[in-house]
């Protein structure tokens, strides 16, 4: 089959890979659509702990059920399918706890983790145990559904904080994919005023068709603004999608004494922050990493028309044109914000 592989820093090669086969318990995925995450593109640009060479990466992808190994019985070859990529042990003191994000002992599809590397789906066909098939809805494209595993982070982000969200003033710091999937949620929870901070104007202008009530181009004077537009209460939750520290300390302005502080992004692994200020503000400070019943319960809110992610998509190309889609999307000159690959035609 054809896969595009990882051999280091700018270097991803389309090239003939042997097709995996299916063991007991797990089955042969024909990929149909595969989604270009950030964290594949922050390997790609630059030695990452999560990306080792010779890696297939994509872990944000759907498809068809192509083959089965032995002793699957409530799945069959051509049913659609999305796959939940967290392969988490089961075993483990933070499994047990449904801490399934946080496990140690982990999988996940198309990245290397501390127990090694799983082949992903920017290749014709992905290999996944039968237990993390989820059956696609006849209304969820497989484009719909390659955007499930970065909605279900999203997801949970707004879950930490759904109390507080119904009627109230909510802004969303960084609006790529996961911070307007963000907005996204934070509406279907029942935020009143959404306002999206972003240096890019055709971003922003996305986030107002993704539910956002207002728009404020990050280079202005963001916190005077906010003041003036909450009557100098401030914002009840902050969503920080980006996670550096320009972001992190603005979001501890920016929120109201005693709200909360959504740490989703995680761009910069340290930054110095206004402690004092968070602490004499009482502020939540909510860290959220990765899903755990996320993925099948944001893929059912699609279904149900609660959320609109194809509007995300920009773009869409052939495997075949992987290596040149890396580059421009590395650029820093890119207005995409979801690139959906899909195998060649034979």
């Amino acid at each position: 089959m054809k896969a595009l592989v990882y051999y280091g820093p700018r270097d991803i090669r389309y090239q003939d890979v042997p097709t995996p086969k299916p063991r007991a318990g797990e089955v042969l995925v024909h990929v149909r659509a595969v989604s270009i995450c950030g964290s594949d593109l922050a390997g790609y640009k630059a030695v990452s702990s999560m990306r080792a060479p010779g890696l297939i990466m994509g872990h944000e992808f759907s498809g068809e059920i192509a083959a089965l190994g032995e002793g699957i019985v409530n799945l069959k070859v051509g049913d659609r399918v999305g796959v939940v990529t967290n392969l988490y042990c089961g075993k483990c003191q933070d499994c047990k706890e449904g801490r399934t994000n946080v496990c140690d002992y982990r999988y996940i599809i198309g990245t290397t983790m501390k127990a090694g590397s799983y082949n992903g789906a920017m290749s014709e066909y992905v290999v996944a145990p039968a237990e993390k098939i989820m059956h696609l809805p006849n209304n969820v494209s497989f484009d719909e559904a390659a955007l499930v595993e970065p909605l279900s982070i999203s997801l949970r982000a707004t879950k930490h904080v759904a109390n507080e969200l119904p009627g109230r003033t909510v802004a969303v710091l960084g609006v790529g994919p996961i911070g307007l999937m963000g907005i996204m949620c934070m509406k279907s929870f029942g935020a009143a005023k959404i306002v999206a901070i972003d240096l890019l104007q055709n971003r922003l202008e996305l986030a107002r068709k993704c539910g956002a009530t207002d728009t404020i181009v990050s280079n202005e004077d963001v916190p005077a603004i906010i003041r003036q537009m909450t009557n100098n209460v401030g914002i009840d939750v902050v969503f920080d999608a980006a996670g550096v520290p320009s972001t992190v300390n603005m979001a501890i302005e920016i929120a109201r004494n005693g709200g909360s502080i959504l740490m989703v992004g995680m761009a910069s692994p340290t930054l110095e922050i206004e402690y004092k200020h968070a602490v004499s503000k009482e502020l939540k400070l909510q860290a959220s990493y990765m899903y755990t019943t996320e993925m099948r319960e944001g893929l059912q809110m699609i279904a149900d028309g609660k959320l609109n992610v194809a509007q995300m998509i920009t773009s869409r190309h052939p495997l075949s044109e992987g290596p040149k889609v890396f580059e421009e999307l590395s650029s820093g000159n890119t207005k995409e914000v979801k690139v959906i690959l899909f195998p060649d035609e034979k």
